[in-house]
């Protein structure tokens, strides 16, 4: 069993995306409810979601500004989170969603970021990345754009001499990457 595995090779459940749906649809059914019985309402609805059969606890910590917070509690652990991942192409890994850390989870440039393949190439990749979609804004002038145009033309020009770059890319298009 490998020690960590990468966060991107797993699926992921966005507690987060489901509160704010759950909200949404709590408001039209419910627009006059006060806090308290907007917070019940909401512990109701979330309790009866279920994924792949795998049911969840749910807490609700206050915010500083007012309101609360929901998070989902971690199946094996039990801390609070907002993310649990099911890394199903793992069958080592328990087949349940649980939480980065119980899962042993780690983003994949920590994993990669000590290899040459990664400096040389996946991170100026990246970056050349979002660069591109700073320069497509709407928002964009040219004045700030310069900067970036620079920025993006010297690492276009580091890659074309990277001998790992210039391998990469043959593989890719010879079907061997």
């Amino acid at each position: 069993m490998a020690k960590y595995v990468s966060i991107e090779s797993t699926t992921c459940f966005s507690f987060g995306n489901l509160v704010r749906k759950v909200k949404a649809e709590i408001r039209k059914k419910f627009p006059n409810a006060h806090d308290k019985e907007f917070e019940k309402l909401i512990y109701n609805s979330l309790r009866t979601f279920t994924l792949n059969g795998q049911e969840f606890d749910y807490e609700a910590s206050p915010n500083h500004l007012g309101g609360v917070r929901w998070y989902v509690k971690c199946p094996k652990c039990g801390s609070p989170r907002l993310k649990l991942y099911l890394p199903s192409k793992y069958k080592d890994r328990e087949q349940l969603y649980l939480c980065q850390a119980c899962h042993k989870l780690k983003n994949h440039s920590l994993l990669l970021g000590t290899s040459k393949k990664y400096k040389k190439v996946i991170r100026p990749l990246i970056r050349l990345e979002k660069i591109r979609r700073i320069l497509l804004r709407k928002s964009m002038t040219p004045e700030k754009a310069k900067p970036y145009l620079e920025e993006y033309e010297r690492i276009e020009k580091d890659l074309a001499v990277s001998p790992e770059y210039r391998l990469w890319k043959f593989q890719r298009e010879h079907g061997k990457a």
